[in-house]
């Protein structure tokens, strides 16, 4: 591990809790039993782990309106299982105290039961697999009240969805031991502090746009995912570098919040971010937010990073079809 990371801002300190602590353990518990219930389909099970007004945030891309309340909650998922033949991968997971939040990383295929895809540049689809951030809020019984999530469109989604269907042939499935539990990495209280800080200090790069930040967190090789948008991951730390600097030339926020969680016996990190600012190219307002999950060297640095965000209102148009941006809004 390096010594060198910067600390986080003053608005970001926080007791970091204990990896035994029991608030902790409860919300991973919790987690791994919601997302069980995506292998079970036993949406009954939801009655002892979210209260009866829990809320599944709209992601604006495959989901159009806020699921309020438990029982649209349940109705919501038993809709999906009716049609879809399922498969759910959970990769990792990981809780914060103090922001009483947990999160997920999870892989999903879903073929249609009727066999029936939509057609997808003039081909009939096939199933696809696609990863997904959700993140929970947990109130003080300890049950979700809140979830927010990000994930990859199915294929026969992006039939239907897209102006063109983003390509994700290069993002690698994450999987496997070396994945889920590397050989290099000691799992300790102490190596979670530095990780969370490292975490923070890369919410302080997108909260600021200090590129200078980066060489204190960084792999100098880091390869950057973009699980949403596709294409080609972005390769060095110079080269994200660059591209924050590009960014903060046509971005101004002026409102940045962020939720942060270490996995307790593995090298990664979840982000939580929400902005608010101007696209100052095109004087549009955008408040949107972003999930992230970082994975670590056996330095302490940052190896790889996946990264979701909901689209700016000026890219909506080249990625969304025009119907599916009037379902979205």
């Amino acid at each position: 591990m390096t010594d060198n990371q910067p600390k986080p801002s003053a608005g970001e300190k926080r007791v970091h809790s204990e990896m035994s602590s029991d608030n902790v353990a409860n919300m991973l518990s919790t987690t791994q039993q919601i997302e069980n219930i995506f292998v079970s389909q036993r949406v009954e099970d939801l009655d002892t782990l979210a209260s009866g007004k829990v809320t599944l945030h709209k992601d604006s891309i495959t989901l159009g309106a806020d699921i309020q309340g438990i029982d649209n909650l349940k109705k919501y998922y038993q809709a999906f299982f009716k049609k879809y033949n399922y498969k759910h991968e959970v990769l990792c997971i990981a809780a914060d105290e103090p922001s009483s939040v947990a999160f997920s990383f999870v892989a999903d295929t879903a073929e249609p039961k009727d066999g029936v895809f939509t057609k997808l540049d003039d081909k009939e689809t096939a199933p696809s697999r696609c990863l997904s951030i959700f993140m929970y809020t947990f109130n003080s019984d300890g049950k979700v009240n809140d979830i927010k999530f990000l994930r990859q469109p199915s294929k026969d989604e992006m039939a239907r969805k897209f102006v063109k269907s983003p390509d994700y042939s290069s993002i690698p499935k994450f999987v496997g031991a070396e994945f889920s539990d590397p050989k290099y990495w000691e799992p300790s209280a102490e190596n979670t502090k530095k990780l969370h800080a490292a975490a923070a200090a890369f919410n302080e790069i997108w909260k600021t746009g200090d590129a200078s930040i980066a060489d204190k967190i960084l792999d100098k090789d880091v390869i950057d995912y973009n699980l949403m948008f596709g294409g080609e991951p972005k390769t060095g730390a110079e080269q994200f570098k660059k591209m924050i600097t590009g960014v903060f030339k046509i971005w101004s926020p002026d409102q940045v919040k962020c939720s942060i969680a270490v996995t307790s016996d593995s090298n990664k990190a979840f982000i939580y971010w929400a902005s608010h600012g101007e696209q100052t190219d095109t004087h549009q307002e955008n408040h949107f937010y972003g999930l992230n999950l970082l994975i670590f060297n056996e330095k302490g640095l940052v190896k790889e990073i996946l990264g979701f965000r909901q689209p700016l209102a000026s890219e909506r148009p080249q990625l969304l079809k025009a119907d599916a941006q009037t379902a979205m809004t």
